[in-house]
């Protein structure tokens, strides 16, 4: 079966060839349903598509670090601390794209067989496996609620600069921070009434950017990620600079956070939590440019990523984007970003595709 997308541009070719398990294979799947305990330890694995433990332990070190006997021991005793990634290893196995193939495989089995193949799988599966699956199938289910409420609060356009931070390798590079550091931005607010809830805002906002597309997330990176906020008198620009450059003098900015900029919201940041697009100020003490709106639901990973990227080597301080991130660049980024009424509203970032 053949499809076409986009217009005719991509043919998709589909094999829907009818598909029917040979004799031995309904035998052995039959004593699974009737007789489990019959079965070693390789029939278990062949019916549940398992490789054999040396392949599978050496697939599984090289996903997450652990083997699966210890994964399977993680998620039982401590399935709560189990990482999306670790979850779907134990789900959906560690060979590369089965559990898709054996989906479509299955779709071109008759009902019977289709029946016959899950029950035996269903039986063949050991206790501690099972247990695990609960686990790792609770921890999926709470990355999708989450994933799926960030798509709720992020448009196309946002979607698509998060995909492009994501190709910046700013989790390595904060990862490779030693054992106890942070990784974020200060940020300066002024403690008055309307403050509480756009820092709820905000928080909501970084929450859903780091945790849109779980696959490509390491949770190590996200717990390490920091919005230092800090109560100020004075939230205007001419007073800002010079506190942070205080502060930074005097070691009272945790280790690991930018030192080169800030971010603060002052009273007409303050004002934009009631619009589509509410932003906060990047600020940069030793750059002329002046402060850059930035859209909340940017500051993590967009923005980060970007500034992430003066840190990196070679190609890696601009790809995938056409430009490194200067303060002044980032301006001129901002310059294409529009409003609802398709006036210029200077808040970075603007859609990808002029970034």
């Amino acid at each position: 079966m053949s499809f076409q997308l986009f217009d005719g541009a991509i043919t998709v070719h589909t094999d829907t060839t009818p598909l029917a398990l040979d004799e031995d294979t309904r035998t052995l799947y039959n004593r699974a349903i009737t007789d489990p305990s019959s079965l070693t330890d390789a029939e278990r694995r062949i019916i549940t598509h398992r490789p054999p433990p040396e392949e599978e332990d050496a697939l599984c070190q090289a996903a997450c670090g652990q083997s699966m006997s210890e994964l399977v021991a993680k998620a039982i005793h401590n399935g709560d601390a189990l990482t999306y990634n670790e979850a779907r290893l134990i789900t959906a196995g560690v060979v590369r794209n089965q559990a898709g193939r054996l989906l479509t495989e299955r779709a071109r089995l008759s009902a019977a067989d289709r029946d016959l193949t899950h029950r035996a799988a269903a039986a063949a599966m050991t206790e501690e496996m099972k247990a695990a699956r609960t686990s790792a199938q609770a921890v999926q289910y709470r990355w999708n609620m989450v994933r799926i409420a960030a798509a709720e609060a992020l448009s196309d356009d946002d979607i698509r600069n998060i995909r492009y931070a994501m190709r910046v390798p700013w989790q390595e590079h904060v990862l490779s921070f030693p054992e106890g550091t942070v990784c974020g931005l200060v940020l300066f607010y002024a403690d008055v009434p309307e403050w509480p809830v756009f820092k709820a805002q905000i928080e909501t906002a970084v929450f859903h950017g780091l945790h849109y597309k779980a696959l490509l997330m390491n949770e190590a990176a996200i717990a390490k990620f920091t919005l230092h906020r800090v109560a100020v008198a004075d939230t205007s620009v001419g007073a800002l600079p010079s506190r942070f450059q205080t502060m930074r003098d005097n070691s009272e900015i945790p280790t690991g956070l930018r030192s080169d900029c800030f971010l603060y919201a002052d009273e007409e940041a303050l004002r934009s939590r009631e619009e589509p697009r509410s932003y906060v100020w990047l600020c940069e003490p030793e750059e002329t440019a002046e402060p850059l709106k930035v859209d909340i639901k940017h500051i993590a990973p967009t923005l980060f990523a970007r500034l992430t990227q003066r840190d990196l080597a070679g190609e890696a301080k601009r790809e995938p984007y056409r430009h490194t991130s200067e303060l002044g660049l980032l301006h001129q980024a901002a310059r294409h970003s529009r409003n609802a009424e398709a006036e210029p509203d200077g808040i970075w970032p603007p859609p990808s595709r002029y970034m």
